[in-house]
């Protein structure tokens, strides 16, 4: 495999708190509608982002993004859309839905289970096109992201994981989905061998896989990595059109 190689700037994280509970929506001019929403009757806390010139009754790609780790306050999933994956997949024009993690981690049953029934209120409330939609998360979301899309393969029609480690089995999974991966070879947290080496196997074994490995973003430089998420949105337009 030889990995694509690009440089990173030096950005440093800002980090956006979120003190409301309440359901709130801002939207910029030509930009998309976030809100603040709660499930019920379970009370799960999500943010949710609506492209511009949204119309009902034209289904548009759904994307879900898993957070990263830290401790979860309200509305958790929300720096992580506004500040890296709607502005990188904008142009996807989807759907964009972030929940909270109701566990410590993505990969927990309830976690999971939450995030199973909130798919489901999303498809039932907006109009999604099932055939486009796409997994992502950062970090503890891309670990996540790993697992969830394996498990969940009717669910996803691709996965992009960025900064994740894989899951132990994650190279023994019959992946019928593509996979792009991001990885930053200076990742202090997230060592990149781990994921480079489960990549090289998947590839051997003929799965749909893309590996970018970023030169000179630490783990914590997590807006800095919303370019090259973007220049994912080309080959994950082609993986909908097959």
């Amino acid at each position: 495999m030889s990995p694509d190689i690009r440089a990173g700037g030096l950005l440093i994280l800002s980090i956006i708190t979120v003190s409301t509970v309440c359901a709130i929506a801002a939207r910029a001019a030509d930009g998309p509608t976030v809100r603040e929403e709660v499930l019920a009757p379970g009370g799960q806390r999500y943010t949710i982002s609506i492209p511009d010139g949204y119309t009902p009754g034209k289904p548009v790609p759904l994307v879900l993004a898993l957070h990263y780790g830290g401790t979860v306050t309200p509305y958790y999933g929300k720096p992580f859309l506004v500040n890296l994956v709607e502005p990188a997949l904008r142009k996807l024009g989807a759907i964009i839905v972030a929940p909270d993690c109701t566990a410590g981690r993505w990969t927990d049953p309830q976690a999971e289970a939450d995030v199973l029934t909130l798919l489901d209120h999303v498809g039932k409330t907006w109009e999604v096109d099932p055939a486009r939609t796409l997994i992502t998360g950062y970090s503890m979301g891309g670990m996540g992201t790993w697992a969830l899309a394996a498990k969940h393969q009717d669910l996803f029609a691709a996965a992009l994981i960025v900064a994740g480690r894989p899951q132990e089995d994650s190279a023994e999974v019959a992946w019928r989905i593509p996979l792009y991966v991001i990885h930053s070879r200076a990742d202090e947290v997230v060592p990149l061998e781990p994921t480079a080496d489960i990549a090289k196997v998947l590839e051997e074994k003929g799965v749909k896989i893309k590996l970018v490995v970023v030169d000179g973003l630490t783990h914590y430089q997590v807006p800095a990595f919303a370019p090259f998420m973007r220049e994912a949105i080309p080959w994950i337009k082609r993986t909908w059109k097959k």
